[in-house]
């Protein structure tokens, strides 16, 4: 039996879920978008660990009060108030960013990383931004669906895949990212850690497993790529027929991924 609520955290009420026993690991989604995303690990992951996930400020059923604040003070508020005192990041693009953040913030809270389609570390190129702006040109002329194909042609297919290729969770996905479209809410941006994170990758000393989708959009393969040179003990592994989402469209073998990693880890590291 799971617990969910809402913690106060640096002035902000965060909404959290936590279900099963044993090692924890804290789910990190991505931007825009919400907890929900992890909807398909909850209960898989839940049969051997401890999860939590939860949203970050101003997303989800996260309140965003409007004032200064980093996402690395907000997670060690909400693990402090639950009481965990190790736990290994599984964070999905901007969230990747979000778990390495935390890892050099706090570096003996965290036992592990595991980065999915990493995003969040460097610009979006040219290709990229227009594809946004295809988004957002919808969105202004009231084309909600077209707007919300657009997204998931981009990321759940893949930029260079058939529209429409993805048949698993697109329908579930797809109102989850309607309802953040019809949110009208204002976000605050987040105050970075200093120095830069991602000058200080090296720095990082836990285990760490990027995930990539190997029809993923060649920024985030090449962030990635990039992560997987730069930290240090860091391996990678590729899910073949998926784009930016492997944990909704491929669940069952990301959760293996997932369990395989971890079980490869000593006692000290665990």
């Amino acid at each position: 039996m799971g617990q969910t609520g809402f913690l106060p955290c640096n002035g902000a009420s965060i909404h959290y879920e936590m279900a099963g026993t044993g090692d924890t690991i804290v789910l990190l989604h991505g931007a825009p978008l919400d907890s929900r995303m992890w909807e398909p690990q909850m209960a898989a992951l839940a049969k051997r660990y401890q999860v939590i996930r939860f949203d970050m400020r101003g997303m989800g059923q996260s309140v965003d009060p409007g004032t200064p604040f980093t996402l690395y003070e907000d997670l060690s508020s909400l693990l402090q108030q639950l009481h965990i005192r190790r736990a290994s990041l599984i964070g999905a693009s901007f969230g990747s960013y979000a778990s390495v953040e935390f890892a050099l913030a706090y570096p003996d809270v965290v036992q592990s990383l595991i980065l999915v389609c990493p995003g969040g570390f460097a610009p979006p190129s040219e290709g990229q931004q227009r594809m946004f702006q295809k988004v957002q040109e919808q969105l202004a002329t009231g084309n909600l669906d077209e707007a919300l194909e657009i997204n998931l042609h981009l990321l759940l297919d893949g930029p260079d895949q058939p529209r429409g290729r993805v048949t698993k969770k697109r329908s579930w996905l797809k109102e989850i990212y309607r309802d953040i479209f019809l949110q009208s809410r204002s976000f605050t941006k987040p105050d970075a850690l200093q120095p830069d994170p991602r000058n200080r990758l090296a720095e990082i000393a836990v285990p760490t497993l990027v995930i990539s989708g190997e029809l993923d959009h060649p920024d985030f393969l090449e962030t990635a790529a990039n992560l997987v040179r730069t930290i240090p003990n860091a391996t990678q592994r590729f899910c073949k027929n998926s784009a930016h989402f492997p944990s909704i469209d491929c669940p069952n073998e990301f959760v293996e991924i997932v369990e395989d990693f971890f079980r490869q880890q000593t006692p000290s590291a665990r």
